[in-house]
């Protein structure tokens, strides 16, 4: 018995501490990592088990969410705490991730 309680903390522990955060950022254009940004739009991405399957908006055209004529930005892709929610209420069957678009601060 002791052995599976403490197999159990191990496990537990393991998916808490030791599990990382979705994060991806790619920069387009003549912008540094370090410049100052604006979030000039949003969107959140449906997929489902997990990721492995995108539904409706898989191909995002940049275009949509940037004013026009927008020559350098960042895209970054993400998960926050409520879509971490959602996806654990669903036990991963609906599995959202959110994509912000940002443009530099002229």
């Amino acid at each position: 018995m002791k052995n599976l309680l403490r197999n159990l903390f191990i496990a537990v522990f393991m998916t808490f501490f030791l599990s990382s955060c979705f994060n991806t950022r790619i920069m387009v254009g003549d912008i540094t990592a370090t410049a100052p940004v604006q979030e000039v739009n949003k969107e959140w991405n449906h997929h489902l088990i997990y990721g492995l399957v995108p539904l409706d908006n898989a191909n995002m055209n940049v275009k949509d969410y940037l004013p026009e004529g927008t020559e350098a930005y960042v895209v970054r892709t993400n998960r926050n705490f409520l879509q971490y929610l959602v996806s654990g209420l669903t036990f991963g069957i609906y599995t959202p991730t959110q994509t912000k678009y940002y443009t530099p601060i002229k």
